[in-house]
């Protein structure tokens, strides 16, 4: 009965160290290939383990992401500032076109629209008296039975405006381009209404019925 108890014990021996030296050969196995491939320990581990990869933790990824909203962010600002001087509550750019709403806005405070671009806009019959338009476009402008009366518009561009009837009495109209302006009926700044057919000045009606 001895005899095998013995070999039992030399068998069970064999087998434990058997195992211990496979389990030794695969870890080693195991670390020799992480460090072939250049992986961290702990992203090979990661990846055996089955575990996802943490996003979001890169900073050269985040400082990109960031840098792409701010530069998104300029050009819709850029986008807005070039809508033709539109922008609400804005300056319009240097040169840009007032809309009537803008002009009606000036209206209300300053009522100085020198240097201001006002070419094209129909202003009929809007009451212009006192105001600035030292240097300002009015070119092809629909200034109709507008009251310019004691108004600034020396060095302004007035060519091609209809001006019809236009109340431009002690009017400061110095430097003012004003060929191709029509001003049948325009009072002028001496009081003078001005005769059919003016056209870049104002005639004098040959008789009382002319102006008319």
């Amino acid at each position: 009965m001895r005899p095998f108890h013995i070999h039992t014990r030399v068998a069970g021996l064999l087998l434990v160290t058997a195992t211990m030296h496979f389990s030794l050969s695969a870890a080693s196995a195991s670390e020799s290939g992480d460090k072939k491939s250049g992986r961290p320990l702990s992203a090979v581990a990661a990846v055996k383990g089955g575990a996802a990869p943490v996003k979001g933790d890169d900073p050269k990824a985040k400082e990109s992401a960031d840098s792409s909203k701010k530069k998104g962010s300029k050009i819709r600002k850029e986008a807005r500032h070039k809508s033709d001087g539109k922008t609400r509550g804005k300056e319009p750019l240097p040169g840009a076109r007032l809309t009537v709403k803008q002009v009606m806005e000036i209206l209300k405070t300053t009522r100085d629209f020198s240097g201001k671009n006002l070419s094209g806009l129909r202003l009929v019959g809007i009451d212009f008296s006192r105001c600035n338009f030292k240097g300002a476009d009015l070119s092809n402008a629909n200034l109709e039975r507008a009251l310019l009366e004691e108004a600034v518009l020396e060095l302004a561009d007035l060519s091609g405006a209809n001006m019809k009837m236009t109340d431009l009495r002690i009017t400061g109209l110095k430097g003012a381009r004003m060929d191709r302006a029509i001003l049948d009926g325009a009072i002028g700044p001496d009081g003078i209404i001005c005769a059919k057919n003016s056209t870049g000045f104002c005639r004098e009606p040959s008789d009382r019925f002319e102006s008319n």
